[in-house]
């Protein structure tokens, strides 16, 4: 169960968990030291990832004939316990259980074509099992490129701002000889650059090197990537909860993670697009711990942007956006820790 509650995805593959057994039942703990990143204001973003987890095991436990009873935030003076989990005989299998190891994110720009209502209405249907847990679509393609202005203006504070930035690289694994030892992070193909593109971005990871370059508008003729992937794909998924509180990510991450397993099935590519949800969460807390300047008032016309775009309600917190479509598979894929590591 461990097992498949760490194919989970997380926030640069930094997998911010753990696991303990304890007699029959199964200990989900998260470690918050495995993701500082600037973008994971409160935990949040890993609070998804841990939900995500969460549903992985409920399923792979299907698979064994088992149901999983899970207990959420068990001891109150123990912060970083997130759940308990037993498991009861006499369950059927989820049709989802067969995919646990196939999804992945995959990075590539897509195959400009619709996806099907028919396949759109089976990923939406998932929500019936998280009744406060939303999601919205967009298909229209002018609707597709306002969003993907959007991604852009959150994915350029990547190479305007030093922390993001030096965080981002951290997480990159250049050699094969490096990803086999840390077993996380994210390998330099799985960025999908190509060869030649793969040797520029390392050039890149001076800060010093970005701070000159942005001097001729580099941020932003980085951050134009995202136009185009987001025009190129069929739909934007965006997953909503109902507030900030990280009872209602894990369970907006679990809802993810049903989605994506969902869309795989389906034969469909992912990619979730965390930057703008992240800096716009952090306008709605009112944290701008490593912001300054213009980037203050980036992410705050962010938050306003989403919620116009996606005709939100004002009590409706953003919680992640997903880009859907057709594609090739990945160049590569992201590897986990050994179980008995964690």
């Amino acid at each position: 169960m461990a097992r498949a509650g760490a194919l989970a995805p997380s926030g640069d593959n930094l997998q911010p968990w753990s696991f303990v057994a304890d007699g029959e039942e199964l200990l989900i703990r998260h470690d918050p030291r495995r993701d500082l990143s600037l973008f994971n204001v409160r935990c949040l973003a890993s609070y998804i990832s841990l939900g995500a987890v969460l549903e992985n095991i409920a399923i792979a436990a299907s698979n064994e004939g088992y149901r999983a009873v899970m207990a959420y935030s068990p001891n109150a003076q123990d912060r970083d316990l997130i759940a308990k989990m037993r498991f009861e005989a006499g369950a059927d299998k989820d049709a989802l259980a067969d995919f646990l190891d196939k999804r992945c994110t995959n990075r590539k720009p897509y195959a400009s074509r619709p996806i099907s209502p028919d396949v759109l209405k089976r990923i939406s249907e998932l929500q019936e099992h998280f009744p406060t847990i939303g999601i919205a679509w967009t298909i229209d393609k002018f609707k597709l490129k306002q969003l993907g202005q959007l991604v852009s203006d959150a994915d350029r504070l990547i190479f305007e701002n030093e922390r993001i930035h030096a965080h981002l690289f951290s997480t990159i694994r250049w050699t094969q000889a490096e990803l086999e030892n840390t077993r996380d992070g994210l390998p330099i193909q799985s960025l999908e650059l190509g060869r030649a593109g793969s040797l520029a971005f390392r050039g890149l990871k001076r800060w010093s090197v970005v701070n000159f370059l942005n001097r001729f508008g580099f941020s932003r003729i980085a951050a134009k990537k995202s136009v185009m992937l987001m025009r190129r794909c069929s739909a934007a998924a965006l997953i909503t909860a109902p507030d900030t509180s990280h009872l209602s990510f894990m369970l907006a991450g679990r809802a993810f993670q049903r989605v994506w397993l969902q869309a795989t099935k389906e034969g469909l590519a992912v990619q979730p697009m965390t930057a703008i949800i992240f800096l716009q969460l952090r306008s709605r807390l009112g944290d701008y711990e490593g912001l300054v300047g213009d980037h203050v008032a980036i992410i705050d016309k962010l938050r306003d942007d989403v919620h116009e775009l996606h005709a939100l309600p004002k009590d409706r917190v953003p919680a992640m956006i997903l880009r859907i479509g057709f594609s090739s598979p990945p160049s590569v894929r992201t590897m986990r820790r050994p179980i008995p590591e964690v």
